[in-house]
């Protein structure tokens, strides 16, 4: 009897010691980021905005009960009940607040307990300050990073009938705030997206040179995105075409707002000392067709002459074709500019001069030329964006007169500059070596980095 009693009890606690194992097992969760509209959230964050999503990140799925159970966001007025909603297999909590009081401290509070989907305990207590933008004048605020919604600004530019219509891009501060002084902000980049309007990977491609440079809090970051049809809204300007990258108007119904004019709005703004008492330098750049665009944004702009105060740059990265000031192309069999034969086209708009957008109506063929001569140009080249065929439209022969390929189109305009503007012009051509046709290969290259250090510093 006794044995058999002696066996039982080994028998339990062999049961008990399991379930205790197994349930040992579970394992730790870990919060992997946390981010307040896409700023990392820090103990101290201050300019936190009134209306914010926190984004939790865990590494492993979450008990939502359990989950929402553990988490406080506490003021000395009392506790806030947030919003909660899910992402990434529940394994991404958003917590949505709105109308936080302004000037306020808040602290977020989560401790060890079991939050996981399985069992699993927070590693560890987390408990974190931050304290909102105050209900004055905001002077500084934590840059946004992630080219997501947070980020997404809007632009409401107005026709000549007076009816108002919406053009997004990213921005890395919000630029339309009224109660903001950036006592900060001296920079501007501008960068513009190519034939696929990824304005978001053009965002990431910035940011991360910005951030590695250590100018991303000193310099706004922007990247317009040139909707097409499908992505519009009502209300959105829209191009269901190339003609953004030439500066045409929106095929938005009776918009009649050309793709230049949205940029010289955006600028409008940042050339307000009110708000931006110390911005300085303006950078526009593209890659591909962004670089077209940017190429003959620098020939035809009226912003320029507006701000005499702001010093611009125009960084043309791979551009496939170029606003010439001249009615003559380069012969690479005979290495002169000569007048092409036998291609009536040659010298339209955007190559040249001949029915140029209503952007330029009253504007003359000289203004024109003599501004892509005048204003300051970087040609930035990758030494192997050489394909041909179908990536540069060689059946065309407008574009086969500007060169065999990228690279050599680009060297042959700044050939023309050197030639025919010796000491007038203002371009330099620099070639990122080993670098094809990639926008961020180029944009994250030491050449490029260190012509923005020295254009922002």
């Amino acid at each position: 009897m006794n044995i058999q009693r002696l066996l039982l009890f080994i028998l339990l606690a062999n049961f008990f010691h399991a379930c205790s194992k197994e349930k040992n097992d579970a394992g730790a969760i870990s919060l992997l980021s946390i981010t307040a509209n896409s700023v990392n959230l820090v103990n101290g964050t201050i300019n936190v905005p009134s209306d914010v999503t926190i984004e939790l990140t865990f590494s492993a799925a979450l008990d939502i009960p359990k989950f929402e159970a553990a988490f406080s966001l506490t003021a000395a007025s009392g506790a806030i009940s947030p919003d909660f909603s899910y992402a990434n297999a529940t394994s991404k909590a958003l917590v949505a607040l709105s109308q936080l009081m302004p000037d306020t401290e808040y602290t977020l509070k989560m401790n060890r307990t079991a939050i996981g989907l399985n069992g699993e305990v927070l590693d560890q207590n987390i408990s974190i300050n931050f304290t909102t933008a105050g209900g004055g004048i905001i002077t500084e605020m934590a840059p946004c990073i992630s080219a997501t919604n947070a980020c997404l600004e809007t632009a409401v530019l107005t026709n000549g009938a007076g009816t108002a219509f919406n053009f997004d891009f990213y921005s890395s501060y919000p630029i339309f705030l009224d109660n903001a002084r950036w006592e900060k902000l001296k920079n501007v980049v501008i960068v513009t997206h190519g034939q696929n309007r990824d304005a978001d990977n053009y965002y990431a491609y910035l940011m991360t040179t910005l951030r590695n440079e250590n100018l991303d809090g000193s310099t706004i970051l922007i990247a317009p995105f040139f909707k097409n049809t499908a992505d519009a809204q009502a209300g959105d300007l829209y191009w269901s075409d190339n003609g953004w990258r030439e500066g045409q108007n929106a095929n938005t119904a009776a918009a009649g707002i050309s793709a230049f004019a949205v940029i010289d709005a955006i600028l409008a703004r940042l050339a307000d000392k009110d708000h931006f008492p110390v911005l300085k330098n303006v950078v526009v750049t593209g890659h591909s067709s962004g670089a077209l665009f940017t190429h003959a944004y620098a020939a035809a702009n009226k912003s320029e002459p507006l701000y005499p105060d702001l010093d611009f740059t125009y960084i043309v990265a791979n551009s496939q074709y170029f606003y010439y000031p001249d009615d003559v192309r380069y012969d690479e069999n005979s290495g002169q500019f000569v007048t092409p034969a036998g291609c009536t086209a040659f010298n339209h708009w955007p190559l040249g001069f001949v029915n140029p957008p209503p952007y330029l109506a009253g504007v003359t063929e000289a203004t024109v030329d003599q501004q892509i001569v005048g204003r300051r140009v970087t040609y930035l080249l990758g030494t192997t964006d050489t394909a041909t065929g179908g990536t540069l439209n060689t059946a065309d022969c407008e574009a086969v007169l500007l060169g065999a390929n990228r690279f050599k189109r680009g060297e042959h305009i700044f050939s023309l500059m050197e030639t025919n503007y010796p000491g007038v012009h203002n371009s330099q051509k620099l070639e990122v070596s080993g670098v094809g046709h990639d926008a961020q290969g180029m944009y994250q290259s030491a050449v490029f980095r260190g012509l923005l250090g020295g254009l922002l510093n």
